[in-house]
């Protein structure tokens, strides 16, 4: 069976993830050499971001792992991101834009850290 609009949901989770935290990461880095006098609890706000995007990674795998689906590769080309993964037995592969991955990136940042002030 073929991949499914959930199945492509996951996969587009599991690969824009790590580019979630790569931003949080370079963000971070500037936020501790800056000198705002709210440095640190910018730095705690996305600290914690950091760690619901780690745990949601490890969600999202073990859910591609139960129905099947297993990325092989990711390629970062100039204007977009490939990834080749294997869906029940089904080999193909996913492109995204750079631009639909930035736009994605900081639509999953607003809900996240909606959610955290909720929580708060």
């Amino acid at each position: 069976m073929k991949a499914t609009e959930q199945d492509f949901a996951l996969i587009r989770t599991m690969v824009e993830l790590p580019y979630l935290i790569r931003v949080l990461d370079a963000d971070m880095k500037l936020i501790d050499k800056s000198s705002l006098r709210t440095r640190l609890a910018l730095l705690k706000q996305l600290d914690d971001l950091r760690q619901d995007v780690q745990y949601e990674m490890r969600e999202v795998r073990g859910k591609l792992r139960s129905r099947q689906i297993k990325i092989l590769k990711q390629t970062s080309l100039e204007d977009k991101l490939v990834a080749e993964y294997i869906c029940r037995g089904y080999h193909d592969r996913m492109a995204l834009m750079w631009s639909r991955v930035k736009c994605d990136i900081e639509e999953m940042v607003e809900v996240r850290l909606g959610a955290m002030k909720s929580l708060s």
